[in-house]
């Protein structure tokens, strides 16, 4: 499999498991210490207790905005070596058809451990400078509570 697919394969099963609030297998994709940048921070995630305050805070978040669709697109991977692939991919945050903040890109690092491959570290445009995130927050895109636009059937 190559870099791109790999890739998205892992941000799809990750992006299930928080979606369906299931922390083992969350926990199983991430390698600590993880490594969080930000727009603000270097944040470093040391221990599974934080790690899972981390995901509880950002299940919440979730909740709290009714997001349904929970969204992350690769843009492009490479293998580096063997067991660590780089990559960037847009997420996107959505509360039935809406946006709840702009895409933003980041991106990740991921190290293969045993047969896992697990993210070591983000790097995002996000402003948050602490750990949990409970709300992901872009500096500078306004109004980003927008309705995502389907080209109807007559404009194809």
């Amino acid at each position: 499999m190559d870099a791109p697919t790999l890739l998205q394969c892992y941000l799809d099963e990750v992006s299930v498991a928080v979606m369906q609030g299931d922390w083992v297998g969350y926990e199983a994709h991430v390698c600590l210490p993880f490594h969080l940048v930000t727009q603000t921070a270097n944040l470093t995630v040391s221990t599974q207790a934080e790690l899972r305050q981390g995901f509880d805070a950002f299940r919440e978040t979730l909740h709290l905005q009714h997001i349904t669709d929970y969204i992350r697109l690769v843009e492009s991977a490479t293998q580096l070596d063997p067991d660590l692939i780089t990559g960037q991919y847009m997420t996107h945050l959505l509360a039935g058809g809406q946006r709840v903040i702009n895409p933003f890109r980041s991106s990740i690092t991921l190290r293969l451990i045993g047969n896992q491959w697990r993210a070591a570290s983000i790097t995002n445009a996000l402003a948050n400078s602490r750990w949990p995130i409970s709300m992901p927050k872009l500096a500078v895109l306004p109004d980003a509570r927008t309705e995502i636009q389907h080209p109807r059937e007559d404009q194809k």
